[in-house]
């Protein structure tokens, strides 16, 4: 079938930047959603060469984004980044929406095993992975990814370019600030918050607040060190 017969069929155009691991893992979950309403161009990437990649293509670097766009007109083209580190997705992000190209957008996949329960915001360019949960009255922001059976229960509040990952457990009434990571496995119980570019290790259990720009490790978390969250406000 044409591209111009997809779009016409109403099918949404995505490309997915960076070709890692993380974007294996997209491609995989894309495999598993409905395949006539998401019509995957390829993958961009500054730092591999055009060519076929597991069985799709990659299509070039971020340059390559202004003719996609233009090819796509009127229709939409969609994006979502496949990078798990915060800071390389945020700037990825950045360079995106500095190329004003305007019918360049973000799209949020949700994997049709994730459960999202009543009154949930989801973002825009975030994920939502095989059966992750988010409970009711939550806030999910842009660009986030919610690995593999991450669970988000009521009343939390997420900031913008978090990633959860593989089984974390986020219990109720939690802040967590824009550019954090939680670790696999990691539990931060309710009421905490944390502040922004925080990196919380696997399996540490979260009972107290944490400040801006800290690495939390162990049962219960502790800070062992700092870190730079410069790139948050650049």
């Amino acid at each position: 079938m044409t591209s111009e017969s997809n779009k016409l069929m109403g099918a949404r155009e995505l490309v997915i930047v960076g070709a890692g691991g993380h974007g294996s893992e997209i491609l995989a979950y894309l495999e598993g959603m409905r395949q006539s309403e998401t019509r995957l161009l390829g993958f961009i990437d500054d730092n591999k060469s055009r060519g076929p990649w597991l069985g799709s293509r990659i299509l070039g670097g971020l340059v390559e984004l202004a003719p996609l766009a233009e090819n796509a007109r009127p229709h939409v083209l969609n994006y979502i980044t496949a990078f798990g580190d915060n800071a390389i997705r945020c700037r990825v992000v950045r360079v995106i929406e500095k190329m004003e190209l305007a019918n360049v957008r973000p799209w949020t996949l949700r994997h049709p095993s994730s459960q999202v329960g009543s009154a949930v915001e989801i973002g825009s360019g975030t994920i939502l992975a095989p059966n992750t949960i988010v409970t009711t009255r939550a806030r999910i922001g842009n660009h986030c990814i919610l690995n593999v059976r991450v669970s988000v229960s009521h009343d939390c509040r997420i900031g913008d370019f978090v990633n959860l990952n593989p089984a974390a457990v986020i219990c109720g009434c939690v802040e967590i600030g824009d550019g954090s990571y939680i670790g696999a496995g990691a539990v931060v119980n309710d009421r905490v918050r944390i502040g922004r570019g925080v990196t919380v290790g696997a399996g540490a259990v979260v009972i107290h607040d944490l400040p801006d720009g800290v690495t939390a490790v162990g049962v219960p978390a502790r800070v062992i060190k700092e870190n730079s969250i410069d790139w948050l406000n650049a």
